[in-house]
């Protein structure tokens, strides 16, 4: 999932860089990249055995 993440972050920079006129879809592909973050990060957290933010 983390090279999904930073594959969409790759292509919203080249995206940006090479293909202005396909800004919409960069900032689409960059808030589903922002989606997918907070998703793990909740997922991770949720799971584990011991209290969030307590290592």
């Amino acid at each position: 999932m983390e090279f999904l993440n930073f594959a969409l972050i790759f292509t919203t920079g080249f995206l940006v860089l090479r293909r202005p006129e396909k800004e919409s879809l960069a900032f689409r592909l960059l808030l589903l990249s922002a989606a997918l973050t907070a998703f793990l990060f909740f997922v991770g957290s949720r799971g584990s055995v011991l209290p969030p933010f307590n290592y």
